[in-house]
């Protein structure tokens, strides 16, 4: 069973997933439709997922697993079995409608606070999201290969990009987990902190996030940075410097150069 809780926190919106096994599709069609339509409201600035167990997510439900192993259940179909349309909206950038990397295509900030073990399907999921804080208790892995699996779901394309080549290989061969240090050294998550302090510095990333930078510039940020992992570097430039160009006409630029030179707060509307 799994339980999917909001809790509104000044200009972000905390989500909390009690879900320490993923069962089915569930858990992701109930987050999926929180996080839409967190990202469609204006006045939510930044999102953060944490588990409301004493896990972020274990992985694949192993009831569930044997079932599927002994014929008695089907495994869930993947994206490309169940949709005739394309899944990208951009290059080879996923859409909202994509089961699994729909993180990627928010225009809102994604936070994911690991609390606990973050395993298997837990960390697949993990890897979509903008920022990754973890607790000192935290445990992060692929550990299919010791299930008789591989990776899923696009982790082999995501994890190289975060751990470079030679730690993802390491990561998808052994299914090792990871401590919390460790996943720091190899740069899958950018901060570790002691466990009761790992929602109050989600929170303090978010309420920084909200308060200093304009909304319009990180929808920007975030598009330009995934789409250009499927582009090449003359690409890049051309794009980033349209979107400069663009954002120089934005009510946002005119108030982020006037708040600086007034020294005061910026009140951004993201437009």
């Amino acid at each position: 069973m799994y339980d999917v809780r909001l809790k509104k926190h000044d200009q972000g919106l905390e989500v909390w997933c009690d879900c320490p096994y993923f069962e089915d599709y569930g858990p992701c069609k109930h987050l999926w439709t929180a996080m839409l339509e967190a990202d469609r409201d204006d006045n939510i600035r930044a999102i953060i997922l944490t588990g409301a167990g004493k896990n972020f997510c274990a992985g694949a439900d192993m009831g569930n697993l044997s079932g599927i192993a002994q014929g008695t259940q089907t495994p869930i179909a993947r994206d490309h079995e169940t949709k005739s349309k394309p899944a990208n909206s951009e290059g080879g950038l996923p859409d909202s409608s994509n089961r699994y990397a729909w993180p990627l295509s928010l225009r809102t900030p994604t936070i994911a606070a690991i609390n606990g073990a973050c395993v298997g399907m837990g960390l697949t999921l993990c890897l979509y999201y903008d920022i990754r804080l973890a607790s000192e208790r935290a445990r992060l892995g692929l550990i299919f290969t010791q299930r008789g699996l591989a990776i899923e779901h696009g982790s082999s394309w995501m994890l190289p990009r975060l751990v470079g080549l030679g730690k993802a290989i390491e990561m998808a061969v052994t299914g090792q987990l990871l401590a919390a240090s460790e996943a720091l050294a190899a740069g899958l998550v950018t901060r570790v902190v002691p466990h009761d302090e790992l929602l109050p510095a989600a929170r303090q990333l978010a309420d920084q996030i909200a308060s200093k930078c304009s909304p319009l510039g990180i929808a920007e940020a975030k598009r330009l940075v995934y789409k250009h992992q499927f582009t090449d570097l003359a690409t890049a430039i051309r794009d980033d410097d349209d979107a400069v160009g663009r954002m120089t006409r934005s009510e946002d630029f005119k108030e982020g150069i006037k708040a600086f030179l007034e020294k005061r707060p910026p009140n951004f509307v993201g437009r």
